[in-house]
């Protein structure tokens, strides 16, 4: 989980600062943020958490390509060409 804090001993500047930064991660699609949970401590000032997380996975959007199949490359992991795998030879029959 990732936090966002917001701490300053002038409470007013700190509320100032969350008034508008709230609005701007609520707005932001690809996040998922908490609304702000106080933390206690000693003395005057401002002292807030948010949690924020990722939205979900990201819509990946492709567009076809008409063409023949042969200029298509497979992938396999990391992103390398996938390669073809042969069997061993079987052992001489005896």
């Amino acid at each position: 989980m990732v936090q966002l804090r917001v701490m300053t001993p002038d409470k007013e500047r700190g509320e100032d600062v969350l008034a508008v930064l709230l609005p701007l991660l609520q707005a932001c699609t690809a996040l998922r943020v908490s609304e702000p949970t106080p933390l206690t401590h000693r003395g005057d000032g401002l002292r807030v958490v948010l949690d924020v997380q990722l939205a979900g996975v990201p819509t990946v959007r492709v567009e076809r390509e008409d063409g023949p199949a042969a200029g298509r490359t497979r992938t396999g992991r990391g992103g390398a060409p996938a390669r073809r795998q042969r069997r061993p030879a079987l052992p001489p029959g005896g």
